[in-house]
């Protein structure tokens, strides 16, 4: 009978050894990131399956926000956090069929400071429960331990225990203080698996002050900074399965007079293409974007996001302003997909 006692304690004390190695392991792989594949490989496998290079930008602004949501005080910042939380989780739902990805605008939260930061990033974990990959647009740029930290908050996966954050699966870089100001953003992305979109021509129109400015040698700035970063992007280790790398570039979807000098210059890069609709770029001014139907996201923000203030869409949906985005996000996705054939 105690032979028996103490096999039964020895097979009991072994069972609870196994559940103990299965938590702890189960732990360690839930800090691990999952993400094995390249982010281009991700992107592009997002955009063939919903049938279409777009990216809607998440710009939330209260004054903008349908008037069923926005908070009657807007000094109050947990009410309005709160209503461009809701906003922006009715977005997400009503584009996740046709966007396969979205860009945040860290500064639209950042204004409501920690409240704005902690909705920021559960925002990110919900659209990445819905199928969405994610660009945080940062613009960080900075030099040594500085683009460290900044690497480590926006590209980082948690290892915490809070499941309800996460960081973007990519985001977007300044290289204004030179390209050793970027390695920290390689570094950790590559660790990651997370992509990079570097600021090389952006959309607004007084960029052409700077970036269009000519060279002794007859470059642009913008066409110097992309042979800098060439070699960069076409690193083997960047560079996925589909001939992509994870560094891409930020090209205004407006710049139609360099955007071909670009892509010749930047063939492995995926291209960030903002300035769609509102900026006032349209989908043929994205072409040479493109290379076989690849390559390259048209994003807009305003336009999608505040359809329902644009008297094409309320003339058809009045007041309803869930149709009104719905209708934009197909309007532009037939407009852009042409693309991809």
């Amino acid at each position: 009978m105690f032979v028996e006692i103490v096999a039964a304690r020895e097979e009991l004390f072994a069972g609870c050894v196994l559940i103990g190695l299965f938590h702890l392991v189960g732990g360690l792989v839930k800090c691990l990131p999952t993400m094995t594949e390249l982010f281009p490989d991700r992107l592009l496998a997002a955009i063939r399956a919903k049938g279409s290079p777009i990216c809607v930008g998440i710009d939330p602004i209260i004054e903008s926000m349908p008037d069923d949501l926005r908070p009657s005080d807007l000094i109050d910042t947990r009410a309005c956090v709160d209503a461009i939380f809701e906003f922006t989780l009715a977005v997400l739902h009503l584009v996740k069929d046709h966007a396969p990805i979205v860009k945040f605008q860290s500064a639209y939260f950042e204004k409501y400071l920690w409240e704005g930061v902690e909705a920021y990033y559960s925002l990110i974990h919900e659209a990445r429960e819905l199928g969405l990959l994610v660009i945080g647009d940062i613009k960080r740029g900075d030099i040594g331990s500085t683009s460290a930290a900044y690497a480590e908050a926006h590209l980082r996966e948690l290892t915490t225990d809070d499941e309800e954050s996460a960081t973007p699966d990519a985001i977007t870089i300044n290289p204004f203080c030179g390209l050793d100001s970027i390695e920290p953003f390689v570094k950790v992305a590559q660790e990651e698996s997370k992509g990079l979109f570097v600021l090389v021509r952006t959309s607004n129109p007084g960029s052409a002050a700077l970036q269009d400015q000519k060279l002794i040698d007859g470059r642009t700035y913008s066409e110097m900074l992309a042979d800098q970063l060439r070699p960069l992007s076409e690193s083997p280790a960047l560079v996925g399965s589909s001939g992509f790398s994870s560094v891409g570039a930020v090209v205004g979807a407006t710049q139609t007079h360099t955007m071909q000098s670009l892509r010749q210059r930047l063939p492995k890069s995926i291209f960030l293409l903002p300035g769609y609709g509102t900026q006032g770029a349209t989908g043929e001014m994205t072409r040479a974007a493109f290379v076989n139907g690849q390559g390259a996201i048209v994003s807009a923000s305003r336009s999608i996001l505040y359809a329902f203030r644009d008297a094409k869409y309320t003339t058809k949906h009045g007041t309803n302003w869930q149709k009104c985005i719905g209708s934009a996000v197909l309007d532009m996705k037939a407009d852009v997909a042409q693309f991809m054939k």
